[in-house]
């Protein structure tokens, strides 16, 4: 850093710098050497303009100092007295409206909270109701699809196989034995056992014994 001037670096690029100059020397450098021991010439003024200063002094200086009594007369006016009793008394009245104030607040606070906590217990009850009434629904649908399970249940039971008619019901399957070779024609009518021999298997077995 120089007298003259101070050299800032903004970037890591030592390219790009920018230097900021002092309109005046800085004040914490000391006196330069060429102006150490120079005594300044002082300044003339005439005698017209010196008088007129110094008029305009005493006016400026009257005038603060009227302004000045004024301003200490005016606080010696509207002092008051330290007086403890009332200052006590004064505490005591501001502490009175105040806590009136909050008791007002704090009555019309409690008045529009039980009016919102009796909205939401009216809310929360209809709610509760609606959920109850859903599950009351739920309840007789399934006791509904119950109960239509358990008729069904009860019409085939007849037909069920039990410890009692476990033997009645091999000897039925053994005496009726059902065939599941069965086939049905065009026309409807069920063929059981062996089918019977068509025209066109005939012709067929005696194209092939004229073939042979």
């Amino acid at each position: 850093m120089k007298n003259s001037n101070i050299c800032e670096s903004f970037t890591p690029n030592s390219v790009y710098k920018q230097s900021i100059r002092w309109k005046r020397k800085p004040i914490w450098l000391p006196t330069g050497k060429t102006k150490m021991f120079r005594i300044p010439k002082r300044p003339v003024i005439p005698i017209e303009e010196s008088i007129e200063l110094k008029r305009l002094f005493n006016t400026y200086r009257t005038y603060m100092t009227s302004l000045r009594l004024y301003i200490q007369q005016m606080a010696k006016k509207y002092e008051v007295q330290l007086d403890e009793r009332k200052l006590k008394q004064t505490e005591e009245e501001d502490f009175q409206a105040c806590s009136a104030i909050n008791d007002e607040w704090n009555a019309s606070v409690a008045k529009i909270r039980e009016v919102r906590l009796k909205a939401e217990k009216e809310a929360y009850k209809e709610k509760i109701f609606k959920i109850m009434m859903n599950k009351e629904e739920e309840q007789e649908t399934l006791k509904k699809q119950a109960n239509e399970q358990i008729r069904r249940v009860k019409e085939v039971a007849d037909t069920f196989i039990t410890a009692k008619n476990i033997d009645a019901a091999i000897e039925e399957c053994l005496s009726n034995i059902v065939n599941h070779n069965r086939g049905i024609d065009l026309n409807g009518n069920w063929y059981d056992g062996k089918y019977p021999p068509t025209q066109v298997t005939e012709e067929v077995a005696t194209q092939s014994t004229v073939n042979q």
